[in-house]
């Protein structure tokens, strides 16, 4: 539902930080849901990532329209970079999910996901659709719409021009021009049919713009007579913006990828094209659809008691209309096709509990708790409303508080019940990263769970109510609230967790000899443990670990320790992972309670197996002090410590010229040249450094919204090549050049085992100084040698590398971690 008034006051007040209040629409949003609730059609958005949405084009569907609208993003963005933090991969994809979801509580639309992984940029369909499970995917597809039944189908991209945008995007497209016919055969994918049936869209249209044309003059000389115009600059009175206001709301939710916008007013032209399906006779996208209750068998008499509630509704009294839902609610009960009588009871049961000004909560004592342990459950329900209504029960898993107690307007009712945790139960961790991918895509059995934007909610209180004879059912997931002295009411998740969780710290050691090094692992009970623990790490017998094992006489609930272990190979050791366990009793525990918390999205959890990896690697290392100056989230700075180069990191702020004279090398972070608005005139103090002998190594910067004019002391233009094939043959130009022989000497063999990419936005030209080592390119393409260049500079030197270190040393490539080396050798 569009509670898009509460929630951008809640977005001003910072309550996104946490678990969503419990809703508490005004009374233009209840007449907004009335709206939707007498629209029957839907909308399905279909792209590749976050943040590919048109974002006001489901808004205006959602909030204009009054369809149900959704995104299907076939990707969670694992394969982007981070501009927030340091969480790449799976991490990544959990953040920008959750983004996602926000950007949906503002613009009103729904999320789905398919199984499929970003892994990073890719330069064709054919390429995505090789390393994707093609047919997984498009099941996935199919599935969507089969369970959502949208009459329209909307493309973010087009699939009739391959390798004009990302792949995966042209891929996205393709899949969907598919699954539009695909999902109305029988024959096609049986074992969904089970939960859902065949279902066929009415028409599939392509969301064009300037993007497809390379500039928006060039889209203004495109015949467009053949396009839909669609005003999405439509202004809502009752919420006081303009769509595009909202819109650029919900696009600045995608805040990993830098993606705040200012709010637009007046008219604003959005434009699709009809691809296939039924023909239209005008330009209303729904155009010869019926979206009234008379679409659906004996509706008509639906209509006929919701319709004219939108004249009646009274804004100061809405709860005036209770009696015709009541009636509504019955007759829906009726309606014979599964899916509409689903969703329009979830509707009219969300627009009565509204209309009641009905506020229901289950709070837990504590914030999160294990299988089988017992927690105390405090319950508060309150009418807002002058109608007699009944509390009849509350039932939370398997307890139930009989209560039979009429509701008094503005009474509290206070309740309360003690639960155990069912064993049964699974623990707070997305459902996709339960196991590991195959072939770039999630592992996802249960078909039902395919698609969910995150695990659905386990602990849901089910409060019973009686209105007008009528017994209705709401639910409402179990949230842990406390007070802060700074920001008031605060709601979090309600979490199950194992009972003890084991971080080892750091979760990568690097050995380049066999002299041993320290591990932490820390110990923490979310459970009392009354019985002796011993805690132990596990790996291969070339491996020697001290102590052998820790023992604990007790934990508490909430408790931490810290433990030391040493960890040494012998001669003969190899790369392999070191895995944590602690035994208490009949039970062992091997697991890691992983949190993620940034202020603009729910605190996440990731409960995985408690695995460190130790890599046993020959490289030598230098002795220089290198200084390295935050960009976007990365762990360089982290990767090269554990290989014993010294790295100091620091915020551009915090350079001066006093400060670089400690150092022999400065390492940019990723895209510092793009995200910082002070880098321009900080390049002075880098020219000062590389002409007294320094080394400036610049990692890669896109080359788009660059904060200077030109790079310094050196020159050179950043291009949007880059290299896709992480497998591509790296033919080396300068053999004898010291960064290939000193103090590593590099192979080819340093270039296998690279992951997703070889690199990205290398140069294209450079000042005559600047020497290109490597000529690189993928299948069909054009040599690059832009990939990494240096040079010198009076008596220093410049580097420029757009190879991607970032992702290749916390993989653990030995041959990346080498040449990094060289570079800071040099």
């Amino acid at each position: 539902m569009k509670y898009l008034a509460s929630l951008i006051l809640s977005l001003i007040i910072f309550q996104f930080t946490y678990a969503q209040q419990p809703q508490k629409p005004t009374s233009d949003e209840i007449y907004q849901d009335l709206e939707a609730l007498n629209f029957l059609g839907n909308v399905l958005y279909i792209a590749a990532h976050p943040d590919d949405e048109n974002t006001a084009l489901i808004s205006y569907f959602s909030n204009q329209v009054h369809a149900r609208t959704a995104y299907l993003s076939l990707t969670r963005g694992d394969g982007g970079q981070n501009l927030i933090g340091n969480q790449l991969g799976e991490e990544l994809g959990l953040i920008r999910t959750q983004e996602l979801l926000a950007a949906r509580q503002i613009d009103g639309g729904e999320q789905f996901f398919s199984r499929a992984v970003d892994f990073g940029f890719s330069k064709t369909p054919k390429e995505t659709l090789q390393l994707w499970d093609r047919e997984k995917v498009l099941a996935d597809v199919v599935w969507a719409i089969r369970k959502f039944r949208p009459d329209i189908v909307i493309n973010r991209f087009d699939h009739r021009k391959s390798g004009n945008t990302h792949g995966h995007h042209t891929s996205s497209a393709i899949l969907s021009d598919e699954a539009f016919e695909l999902a109305a055969d029988k024959n096609v994918y049986p074992e969904q049919l089970s939960l859902v049936t065949p279902w066929q869209p009415k028409r599939l249209f392509f969301n064009t713009s300037w993007y497809f044309y390379g500039s928006p003059e060039a889209f203004e000389k495109v015949d467009k007579s053949d396009y839909i115009e669609i005003n999405t600059g439509v202004y809502y009175p009752l919420l006081g913006l303009s769509n595009n206001e909202i819109a650029s709301l919900s696009r600045s939710q995608h805040q990993s990828q830098g993606f705040g916008q200012i709010g637009s007013r007046g008219d604003d032209i959005t434009y699709v094209e009809f691809i296939k399906g039924k023909e239209l006779k005008s330009d209303g996208l729904f155009d010869g659809i019926n979206t009234t209750w008379s679409r659906l068998k004996n509706g008509k008499e639906i209509g006929q008691i919701l319709n004219p509630l939108e004249e009646k509704f009274d804004h100061q009294q809405p709860w005036l209309i209770i009696p015709d839902l009541i009636k509504a609610y019955q007759a829906i009960q009726n309606i014979e096709d599964i899916y509409w009588r689903q969703q329009k009871t979830k509707e009219i049961k969300s627009l009565i509990k509204s209309s009641l000004g009905l506020f229901i909560e289950g709070k837990a004592e504590k914030k999160n708790a294990t299988h089988q342990q017992k927690i105390e459950v405090d319950f508060e329900t309150v009418n807002r409303s002058p109608i007699q209504i009944t509390l009849e029960s509350i039932t939370l898993q398997k307890e139930e508080a009989k209560i039979l107690k009429s509701l008094k307007q503005n009474k509290v009712q206070e309740n309360s019940l003690t639960i155990e945790i069912d064993n049964r139960l699974d623990y707070s961790s997305p459902y996709w990263l339960k196991e590991k991918p195959q072939n770039s895509t999630y592992t996802v059995d249960e078909q039902k769970f395919i698609g969910l934007p995150e695990s659905p909610h386990q602990l849901e209180a089910n409060f019973v109510f009686d209105i007008f004879g009528e017994k209705i059912s709401f639910q409402q997931p179990l949230i842990y609230k406390y007070k802060s002295p700074t920001q008031g009411e605060v709601y979090k998740d309600f979490k199950i967790l194992p009972k003890v969780s084991l971080e080892m710290t750091p979760n990568t050691l690097n050995f380049n000899s066999e002299k041993a090094q320290e591990i932490k692992l820390t110990v923490k009970a979310y459970a009392d443990i009354d019985e002796t623990s011993h805690i132990s790490l596990n790996t291969d017998k070339d491996w020697h670990i001290s102590p052998n094992e820790f023992e604990i006489k007790k934990l508490k609930d909430g408790e931490s320790r810290k433990l030391t272990f040493s960890v040494k190979p012998n001669k003969n050791a190899k790369s392999t992972s070191l895995k944590a366990q602690l035994k208490t009793g009949h039970s062992t525990y091997a697991s890691v309670t992983q949190t993620i918390a940034y202020p603009h999205i729910p605190t996440q959890t990731i409960v995985r197996k408690s695995e460190a990896q130790i890599n046993k690697f020959n490289i030598k290392t230098t002795q220089k002090k290198v200084a390295y100056i935050k960009g976007a989230g990365a762990l360089v700075p982290e990767n090269l410590r554990s290989i014993g180069i010294a790295v100091d990191t620091y915020s551009l702020k915090d350079i001066n010229a006093s400060l670089l004279k400690k150092y022999d090398v400065i390492i940019t972070g990723l895209r510092l040249y793009n995200i910082s608005d002070a880098i321009d005139y900080k390049q002075k103090l880098f020219k000062d450094f590389v002409a007294q002998g320094g080394h400036l190594i610049i990692q890669y910067n896109t080359n788009r919204g660059l904060k200077v004019s030109e790079f310094l002391p050196l020159d050179f233009k950043i291009s949007s090549d880059r290299v896709v094939d992480e497998h591509a043959k790296m033919t080396i130009l300068e053999p004898q050049h010291p960064v290939l022989n000193t103090p590593n000497r590099i192979t080819k063999s340093d270039f296998e085992n690279w992951v997703q990419e070889r690199g990205l936005y290398f140069a294209d030209e450079w000042d005559k100084n600047l020497t290109p080592i490597f000529s690189i390119h993928d299948v069909d393409e054009t040599p690059k040698k832009g990939s990494l260049l240096t040079g010198p500079y009076k008596k220093g030197r410049v580097t420029y590398t757009g190879l991607s270190f970032f992702r290749e040393l916390p993989a653990n490539v030995e041959g990346a971690y080498k040449l990094f080396v060289n570079l800071i050798a040099l």
